[in-house]
């Protein structure tokens, strides 16, 4: 038998549910000590491997899949002293985001480590003695590298919730440029290029980056000359145009924040809908 104590009840609960996932045996009970109530699981252990990898894969996806969510919250409250339950839930998304692979570039900032495993060493050394188990004082001790690790993601979490909010904020002051500013063009096409895009206007008629310059409202450089795309984004919102046909990959993300900008006036379609004979002139004077 193997016995944790938790302190707080909906642990000793929680694991219990990852235990019975993996037929695992437990009980729960309460019990006073020093007049303060604590919640005791008493597991059963078999002596056989696979039985002993069924209580270690319990306990590994308790302390991966809630606990490291709680600690994290803990020191986002305490540590970096966040108070409003909004920004605190928008940081853990992106906790759990890193957490679950969907952030590669953001983890690889701190390398790659196996967690779980670091948790059924560190109880595989702890199931060598008899005595029950203090699950706040396995989690503090025992579990200290995994708590590290977690501040160090919260760090980068931080930083990268810092950014998207500062991004929403100019795509929000540029809407509102947008929404201010007259109709300078109905329609422009754009053609991805890979590095950039080629204007044309409503008549497909191609529109030259001295025009481009030309129409730009230069207080847009002048404001926020750190923000502002001068090649794309400060000629469009310059134009101000009604309907954007935009022909290239989605997933770019020029694309995406032209998306998020200029909203339902973009149109997005694959490149091979763009007319090729329109792309050969530039070619043709560019290779003379």
């Amino acid at each position: 038998m193997i016995e944790f104590i938790f302190k707080q009840k909906k642990d000793a609960i929680k694991l219990q549910e990852y235990l019975n996932k993996e037929f695992i045996q437990s009980w729960f009970h309460e019990t006073l000590f020093q007049h303060t109530t604590h919640y005791n699981l008493t597991i059963e252990v078999s002596p056989f491997f696979k039985e002993r990898e069924k209580l270690f894969n319990g306990v590994s996806k308790f302390v991966m899949n809630d606990k490291c969510m709680d600690w994290s919250e803990s020191a986002l409250r305490e540590n970096y002293l966040y108070e409003d339950s909004d920004e605190i839930n928008q940081i853990l998304e992106i906790v759990s985001e890193m957490r679950m692979g969907e952030r590669p570039e953001l983890m690889e900032l701190i390398g790659e480590w196996d967690g779980a495993e670091y948790v059924r060493e560190s109880l595989e050394l702890l199931m060598e003695g008899k005595a029950p188990i203090s699950f706040d004082s396995f989690s503090k001790f025992r579990l200290k590298k995994l708590q590290e690790r977690l501040l160090l993601i919260l760090d980068i979490a931080i930083d990268e919730y810092k950014m998207e909010q500062e991004y929403q904020m100019f795509v929000h002051m540029l809407r509102e440029y947008l929404s201010s500013r007259e109709q300078k063009m109905r329609t422009v096409h754009l053609y991805s290029t890979g590095y950039g895009f080629r204007f044309f206007d409503e008549d497909m008629k191609e529109v030259t980056r001295q025009e481009l310059t030309k129409a730009i409202d230069k207080r847009l450089l002048t404001n926020h000359p750190l923000y502002v795309d001068s090649f794309t984004i400060a000629p469009l919102l310059s134009l101000a145009p009604e309907k954007i046909h935009v022909y290239g990959n989605g997933d770019h993300q020029l694309i995406r924040t032209l998306q998020n900008i200029f909203e339902e006036r973009i149109d997005l379609l694959p490149l091979s809908y763009f007319p090729d004979t329109l792309l050969y002139p530039s070619w043709d004077i560019a290779n003379e």
